[in-house]
């Protein structure tokens, strides 16, 4: 039994010598190669204690307060009250299919591209697929067309014109937009892409009664969030803006409607910029200014002095006439503006365009004045200066806007220079809604006026375009939109026609200036100048203003950084 024994312990002792060397194999295959052991080191040197990770700066809000003299509405496109600086408000929150650039040019904007056919009667535009409405929901070619068609068919003197006569509006998807005209439209880049804001479908389509509809949604670059009527009025950036945010966070836009408050609240840094041009006088003292800027250019608005055509004795071609000879325009230019302008042409072009015809040429002339006067018969009887015509005096009433010190200045000045030639003028200064009121009700020229003589002017746009020369004298309401003196002219309107659908370049000059001679004779307003443009603002606190030829300084390129004007 020991031997038996003895034998099984030995067997028992080399299975384990066996397992334990391959274990030990097994190990050793698995174990890191062996390193010598480290050399002693010094103790490391003491270090500051950690320091917490600090988050980079989040840029400060960018606000900006800049001021209005006028409440401009709800702001939506029925409310809306100036052409400037209302529509310029307005465009903050609508967008355009064009936009006018930094040159007054028409470029693609919300939509990408126009087609225009050979026979240039069908506008196949092609939209962007990333515009949205304030409220998220996509901007397609529905809202495209619905907009056209509410305007067609809900009256807007500004809006309703350029898109009355569209012959068809198709939407073959969702970005493209297929309209058929009547006949070839020269200025449809202008008017209406770059002019007639869209409207979202899904917010308008049940809107009866647009002008009491109060809403702001639109896909501009600002979302209005604040709105007290005759106070102020309070944007926030688009953070979702197609073409990029804003480069301001907040607009605060306060209605201060003395315009002396304004500029001394621009002074005081209560404001950091305005809408209004710096009257004549301070442009030096704010130019010398350590801690503002001046931005200077030239002004294609247009300040004028209009005739009602209807009421006597301005109903004659020949009084009116007289009047305008009568009104020394450069001498305004100098006297008023300190020699920043431009005197008026009476064929209503601007001097600088291409189309001004050079050989029309404003005249002051007093003793013809009074010589065309005498030829109707119209003198002065009972020898107390004042000429009388068909039996009564010739005296008459000059409105005037009571925010507009300039306006007011020229009217004074154009009183004292027809009392020369016999007319007695006594100005009258309003309000400027009351004013509108009298002049241009509900902004619909089909609804009449109620005044002889007024201080007037029209933005930029009116002005930039030939072709809407047209809305100004044709005496259909219906296309003579902004015709608020109802002057009428079978010859006008025949030429107005013809440039209303020629295409080429040339004709559209040599129309242009056939109706610009017309308006010279006819007189239906005295063009009195063409300011230039002067705007003031703190550039601490903005300082990427971009000046439009004669538009200035306020719209919404001036806001965009990321766009080239």
């Amino acid at each position: 039994m020991l031997k038996a024994l003895s034998v099984f312990t030995r067997k028992r002792f080399t299975a384990l010598a066996i397992l334990l060397t391959l274990l030990a194999l097994v190990i050793g295959a698995c174990a890191p190669a062996t390193t010598p052991a480290p050399a002693a080191t010094s103790a490391p040197a003491a270090t500051s204690a950690p320091q917490p990770t600090v988050p980079p700066a989040t840029p400060k809000p960018v606000s900006l307060r800049l001021a209005v003299l006028l409440d401009e509405g709800t702001l939506q496109p029925y409310t809306y009250v100036t052409g400037y600086p209302g529509w310029n408000m307005l465009s903050l929150l609508y967008d355009t299919l064009f936009i006018m650039d930094a040159d007054n040019l028409p470029k693609p904007w919300v939509a990408k591209e126009d087609k225009v056919s050979a026979d240039g009667k069908v506008h196949t535009i092609t939209l962007r697929n990333d515009v949205k409405w304030h409220d998220g929901k996509l901007l397609t070619s529905a809202d495209v067309k619905f907009s056209f068609e509410f305007y067609k068919k809900n009256t807007h003197s500004r809006w309703t014109p350029p898109v009355r006569n569209f012959v068809s509006i198709e939407t073959p998807n969702d970005t493209t937009v297929v309209i058929t005209l009547p006949a070839p439209n020269p200025s449809f880049a202008v008017q209406p892409l770059a002019d007639v804001p869209i409207i979202p479908k899904h917010l308008w389509e049940s809107v009866t009664d647009p002008k009491k509809f109060e809403n702001n949604v639109g896909s501009g670059p600002f979302k209005l969030v604040e709105y007290k009527a005759d106070q102020l009025y309070r944007f926030a950036a688009n953070k979702d803006y197609f073409a990029g945010k804003a480069a301001v966070d907040e607009l605060v836009v306060p209605i201060i409607k003395d315009p002396t408050t304004v500029f001394s609240a621009l002074k005081t840094g209560e404001i950091q910029a305005t809408t209004r041009e710096l009257s004549p006088e301070l442009v030096k003292d704010f130019s010398a200014a350590a801690d503002l800027k001046v931005l200077r250019g030239p002004g294609f608005a247009t300040t004028m002095l209009q005739f009602n055509d209807e009421r006597a004795p301005f109903d004659k071609k020949e009084v009116r006439q007289a009047v305008a000879l009568a009104i020394d325009t450069q001498k305004l230019v100098d006297t008023i503006l300190l020699g920043l302008g431009t005197a008026g042409n009476p064929g209503w072009i601007h001097p600088a365009s291409p189309f001004h015809d050079p050989a029309i040429k404003g005249e002051y002339n007093v003793t013809k004045a009074k010589a065309l006067l005498d030829g109707l018969g119209y003198k002065d009887s009972d020898g107390d200066g004042i000429r009388e015509a068909a039996g009564k005096k010739m005296e008459a009433s000059l409105l005037v806007q009571s925010n507009n010190p300039t306006r007011i200045r020229a009217a004074e000045l154009i009183a004292a220079a027809l009392k020369d030639i016999g007319i007695s003028i006594k100005v009258t200064s309003l309000e400027p809604n009351s004013l509108d009121a009298k002049v241009w009700p509900d902004f619909d020229v089909a609804k009449g006026r109620d005044y002889d003589l007024t201080m007037w002017g029209w933005s930029a746009p009116l002005q930039v375009n030939p072709v809407r020369m047209v809305t100004l004298v044709h005496s259909n309401p219906a296309t003579g939109s902004v015709n608020i003196g109802a002057y009428k002219s079978s010859a006008a309107d025949k030429i107005a026609e013809d440039l209303n659908v020629t295409t080429d370049l040339d004709k559209q000059k040599t129309l242009a200036r056939q109706l610009e001679k017309i308006i010279s004779e006819d007189m239906p307003f005295v063009i009195l100048w063409y300011a230039d443009g002067n705007y003031a603002y703190r550039p601490a606190a903005f300082d990427k203003w971009v000046y439009q030829k004669g538009q200035g300084i306020f719209h919404k390129l001036s806001f965009l950084p990321n766009v080239k004007p």
